[in-house]
């Protein structure tokens, strides 16, 4: 036990002195098997960071990510906009609660909370702003909504968590859209409560007319049935979601090419931007594998296993605690990041309490989510605030308020798994 401490301080030495996550995870792993009685050649090290990676499944992470930054290169997150506009604009909370619609579009499109926030985060902050909505709150509606996007599929978040858990990624994808729905429908009932508390900084519009709705639904029909053959694909066997992600990458070029809004100095900035984002996090997956290969030498995920028992015999009680553990983590750490480092070792763990890894998966992401969205990591936060020009710690009070349907709905699926996996079983059997 005493190895693990040790390469727990190195990790932490290293992640302390601003070393890449990536470069912590291999090295720390890497000094243990060197210098303990397992000393391996250099080669079986890099078979086991290649190993990390070599995952058919991997391959749909970076389809999906360029999907999603093509639909925002398409000229698609405006007509999403305006078709949420055209549905919810005239409730109590107004540009609120189309915020939240959108997002709940996009996210069966992007896959990604940073692609959400960054994407139709911009078109959301500016028309709230130009509405009258105070800037720091359009920041914060809009970090918390990007959350619904990993939720509903597709979701890289899933994918990676599938991977690593050995879960059907089919069935996790199945398996987000009520907790999704769910969670988009607690976001918008907190915004009409806070429009009722508040009437005067929540301006809504006139409810639009069935020829405005129309004109909006024609707008937006051809973006709306990205979903539905991403799904659809998946959901009767067409495709597997690999084959999904390249689906989605197709259908999102088609789309450019329809709108005319693809411009060529735009598509080299999406390509380097989804290389950057592919490969920063393959070297996280790839220097976790060395990570885990340790764990697993040292019999950690027995020992864990053990020491739980000795303490609880409760999947719940179980549950409650990894929950508290994760919104932690997700403080200092990145979603993928978190996964890999937690993934392998609480399987056999939840396996032992018979906790469904689907079930899980889901549980898993909505905490990840809420770390992207609380400081002093915050990232979706960051980038909701950079994007409204008001300052981070402005939007830290703002950001209060969401974290209560967040945190309920994380509790609803934490303590109800029917709720993640009713609808999986009764379409995937």
């Amino acid at each position: 036990m005493g190895e693990v401490v040790f390469l727990a301080i190195v990790l932490i030495v290293l992640i302390a002195v601003r070393v890449p996550m990536a470069y912590a995870l291999g090295i720390s792993g890497a000094l243990y098997l060197i210098v303990t009685p397992y000393s391996i050649h250099p080669p079986a090290l890099l078979d086991q960071m290649v190993r990390g990676i070599h995952s058919y499944s991997f391959l749909a992470v970076p389809f999906f990510i360029l999907a999603g930054r093509l639909f925002n290169a398409s000229g698609i997150t405006n007509r999403i906009f305006d078709f949420a506009m055209s549905l919810v604009g005239h409730i109590k909370g107004g540009m609120g609660h189309v915020n939240i619609v959108a997002s709940v579009i996009f996210s069966g499109m992007s896959g990604a909370a940073v692609a959400d926030t960054a994407g139709l985060g911009l078109i959301e902050i500016q028309a709230m702003k130009r509405d009258g909505y105070k800037a720091s709150f359009a920041a914060c509606i809009t970090a918390a909504s990007a959350t619904i996007g990993p939720i509903i599929p597709p979701s890289v978040t899933l994918i990676i968590y599938g991977v690593l858990a050995g879960a059907s990624i089919g069935r996790l994808f199945i398996a987000g859209i009520v907790p999704g729905l769910l969670l988009a429908l607690a976001l918008m009932v907190t915004v009409y409560i806070m429009a009722l508390r508040n009437p005067a900084s929540m301006p809504t519009r006139r409810r639009a007319t069935p020829a405005v709705m129309l004109k909006s639904f024609k707008g937006a029909l051809l973006p709306l049935f990205a979903p539905v053959i991403i799904l659809g694909g998946i959901l009767f066997g067409i495709t597997t979601p690999t084959e999904a992600g390249v689906v989605a990458v197709i259908y999102a070029v088609l789309l450019g090419l329809v709108y005319r809004e693809f411009k060529l100095e735009g598509l080299g900035d999406v390509f380097i931007k989804t290389v950057t984002q592919v490969g920063a996090v393959m070297l996280i997956l790839a220097g976790a594998r060395v990570f885990s290969y340790v764990m697993t030498i040292e019999r950690v995920p027995a020992l864990m296993t053990e020491a739980v028992l000795g303490f609880t015999e409760s999947p719940i009680v179980l549950l409650l605690i990894l929950n508290v553990l994760l919104l932690i983590l997700g403080m200092f750490m990145n979603s993928s990041t978190i996964l890999v480092l937690t993934v392998p070792i609480l399987v056999p763990l939840l396996q032992d309490f018979g906790i469904d890894l689907v079930h899980f998966g889901q549980v898993i992401t909505l905490n990840v989510m809420i770390g992207m969205l609380t400081p002093p990591l915050g990232v979706t936060l960051y980038i909701a605030s950079g994007i409204a020009e008001v300052p981070f710690q402005q939007t830290l009070r703002d950001i209060i308020p969401f974290y209560i349907p967040l945190v309920v709905v994380l509790l609803l699926i934490t303590l109800i798994p029917d709720i993640v996996l009713w609808l999986p079983n009764l379409m995937m059997g």
